[in-house]
């Protein structure tokens, strides 16, 4: 318990002073806090709310003392001095974020959850596709009187809407948000708030409980969670951001196989005792979690051939992935090639060998990486997987972007070096991770070359997909005669049936290209065939007699590769 009485006091604050309050680093949000989830159809109706003068809720702040550091709310990125009078937000995060970003002319022009558009013909705030055949006013010109003038300037078309502009600045202005502000209270004591708010609205999900219980700090003193983590590995890979769910159960496998444990004593002197890093603290976990999956990351780009988050089918390959990089920092390169073919091969055969993704599946396969036995680890996991049995060709016939099967599919696809039709420069992980910011799944980027419409029976058909970037009509436009099409798994024979029009015969065709690709892409990247050896540097290549030649075991070239 607080020894000190908590009071709270009635404030109000309008856009423009927490607009202010953020940029000098006065307002922060604790570690316990969600990190900003609002879509852009959010934002927007907010805006529309206080148009219309609906009510859009208060805010519940927390007034204490912030140390220096780095912040970013929303689309703004702030260097915050200490202060001694912060305001820690406890409720309304999602608000304060949507609003102070929105009127903010680099905010809104970097991320288009906040850009807005004010439509003065239809008299309402509108997206930007919206906005594209009506005259409208960017959120930040309109909000800001100076600007709004430039803006007329620049387009004397609306002259006629200045009292209008003028009217809506004056509304966006002058509207001020409710809030009450808590004093002289101790964290837990916020917490308490927190959840109490919380269990009359959407439940905080395991990450959140966790990063609300063990908020970390770095080596720079600053606080480290779960979302700031998936976050960094967003912007330094391009694999797109993974589930902060992910990354909280990647904290627990690491530590530990059952990640169904209760967390709350994750950190205790009982627990450590059991896991394999005893010693570590809360801090160093996080961080090494960190590190770890971005190795994850690196092994399924560069190793695996998996461009994107989207293209995996089951959250246990990132989970007991990063169990293996945790515990073996600098695999040998044979145990990265034999690892990749457990990742093939427990994607391919999901459906024969069980695996569905449950909890169940995670732990059993996390157990079998075990800590000081690499090799071993990676020889158990292959040995799951029934090695000797080739993995089943995914039915081409009942594709879809969101089953294990189908990003079977993609990812084969990917592998041959698709080309862009309108730069002629191969597609990169950059470029797919632009097209599919905020997907589940890669249909983004799984162009259909015929509208299903046409298709009827074979309407998904595998074979009338290909990965790219770009619209079926520009797709299908003019190719310089010595564009490598077999990156697209097409050839001169397929593209003239395709500009046809001709998809049966075209499906026909490609379906059996694919069909025999796809065994041979499978067989490859499962080692159909090959044996399960060591690292050469494992091999006891002799028996320990003097002259060094081994006498009962022998091993050949054929054996290691």
């Amino acid at each position: 318990m607080s020894e000190q009485p908590t009071t709270s006091r009635n404030e109000s604050y309008k856009i423009q002073d927490l607009a202010v309050l953020v940029k000098t680093g006065k307002i922060r949000v604790p570690e316990f806090q969600r990190s900003f989830r609002w879509a852009a159809s959010d934002v927007l109706a907010l805006f529309d709310s206080i148009l219309r003068g609906y009510p859009f809720g208060s805010l519940l702040l927390w007034r204490r003392s912030a140390p220096a550091a780095r912040l970013q709310i929303g689309a703004l990125k702030v260097k915050a001095p200490s202060v001694h009078d912060a305001l820690w937000v406890v409720d309304g995060q999602q608000r304060i974020t949507s609003l102070v970003n929105a009127v903010d002319p680099e905010a809104s022009a970097s991320d288009d959850r906040f850009r807005i558009y004010y439509s003065l013909e239809q008299q309402r705030f509108v997206s930007p596709r919206d906005q594209k055949h009506s005259l409208a006013i960017p959120l930040p010109d309109l909000f800001d009187l100076s600007r709004a003038f430039a803006w007329l300037q620049k387009n004397p078309d609306a002259a006629e809407y200045a009292s209008e502009i003028q009217r809506v600045t004056g509304l966006l202005r002058d509207v001020e948000i409710s809030s009450s502000v808590i004093a002289q209270a101790d964290e837990h004591v916020l917490r308490e708030v927190f959840d109490r708010i919380n269990s009359a609205g959407k439940r905080l999900r395991g990450s959140e409980i966790f990063d609300a219980i063990h908020s970390a700090a770095g080596e720079s003193g600053q606080l480290i969670s779960i979302g700031a983590i998936a976050d960094r590995l967003d912007q330094a890979t391009d694999f797109g951001r993974l589930d902060e769910e992910i990354v909280y159960q990647a904290i627990l496998v690491r530590r530990h196989p059952d990640i169904t444990r209760d967390a709350h004593n994750e950190f205790s002197p009982e627990r450590s005792n059991i896991v394999p890093f005893a010693t570590e603290t809360q801090a160093d976990a996080y961080e090494r979690t960190e590190i770890a999956l971005e190795k994850v990351i690196r092994f399924l780009q560069e190793r695996a051939g998996i461009p994107h988050i989207t293209f995996v089918s089951f959250r246990f390959h990132i989970l007991v992935l990063t169990r293996f990089f945790a515990l073996f920092e600098d695999p040998a390169s044979r145990n990265l090639e034999l690892l990749s073919r457990w990742f093939w091969r427990s994607t391919a055969a999901a459906s024969v060998l069980g695996y569905t993704g449950s909890t169940e599946n995670i732990r059993t396969l996390a157990t079998l990486v075990e800590p000081y036995n690499e090799s071993g680890s990676v020889r158990s996991l292959l040995a799951a997987t029934d090695p000797s049995r080739p993995v089943p060709v995914p039915q081409l016939d009942s594709f879809r972007t969101n089953r294990s099967s189908g990003k079977v599919v993609l990812a084969a696809l990917w592998a041959r070096g698709p080309i862009n039709p309108l730069t002629g420069a191969p597609l990169s992980h950059s470029d797919l991770a632009s097209y599919l910011v905020g997907e589940t799944s890669p249909a983004a980027v799984a162009l259909e070359l015929f509208p299903r419409r046409l298709l009827k029976e074979r309407a998904s058909s595998a074979a009338n997909r290909v990965i790219a970037v770009v619209d079926r009509d520009s797709f299908t436009g003019p190719l310089p005669n010595d564009f490598p099409l077999e990156s697209l798994l097409l050839n001169r024979k397929l593209l003239t049936l395709l500009r046809k029009g001709d998809h049966r015969s075209f499906l026909a065709r490609r379906t059996e290209l694919l069909e025999r690709y796809l065994r041979d892409f499978l067989d490859d990247r499962t080692g159909a065939g090959f044996e399960i050896t060591p690292p050469l540097a494992e091999l006891d290549l002799d028996d320990g007699e003097e002259d060094g030649v081994s006498g009962s075991q022998s091993t050949t070239f054929e054996d290691i590769q």
